[in-house]
């Protein structure tokens, strides 16, 4: 884009608006939820996955868990949301510069649960890059339900993003 046709929409991209902030503080919200119920469901399932390993011999349950726990997550984004895949940075890196890509609550709920999956049953993973792709996806349905313009829902989208990492860092006022 060019640098003075963005030059000359950057006062009415700046321009306080009520419903924005309001958007935003709900995208922020939605995120740090998400964020919360990731950490506590993996805290959760890891705690299931070392029950059993004092049950049972560890050398046969730990790797069994994994197994499961990474077969049933990739059946589940295969199945539900294919655009779920990788860490969700590169899809939001997309969806900013202009590249339509799936964004939407179905794309938020199956990296969410996959994620939860995989973390709590020890796969190697992190969970900054997919809360991520969970707040923006979230802002993204929120700027499909209330009619907005394609540089409000990319701010929103770039806030969601935002909300995600710093939930994901447990860096709320980031």
């Amino acid at each position: 884009m060019c640098q003075s046709a963005l030059l000359k929409r950057l006062p009415r991209l700046l321009q306080p608006n009520q419903l924005a902030i309001f958007e935003a503080c709900l995208i922020g919200l939605i995120s740090g939820l998400a964020a919360v119920s990731l950490k506590q469901g993996t805290g959760t399932i890891a705690g299931w996955r070392l029950h059993l390993a004092h049950q049972y011999p560890v050398w046969l349950v730990l790797p069994a868990v994994g197994l499961v726990g990474g077969f049933f997550c990739g059946l589940l984004i295969e199945r539900a949301a294919p655009e779920a895949t990788g860490s969700g940075i590169p899809q939001v890196k997309a969806a900013l510069g202009h590249v339509s890509i799936a964004l939407n609550a179905r794309v938020a709920i199956v990296k969410l649960l996959s994620t939860l999956l995989s973390l709590g049953s020890g796969l190697t993973l992190g969970r900054q890059g997919p809360t991520v792709q969970i707040g923006a996806a979230i802002a993204a349905q929120l700027s499909a339900w209330v009619p907005t313009s394609p540089d409000h829902r990319r701010q929103l989208i770039a806030a969601g993003a935002a909300a995600g990492l710093a939930a994901g860092f447990n860096a709320p006022i980031a």
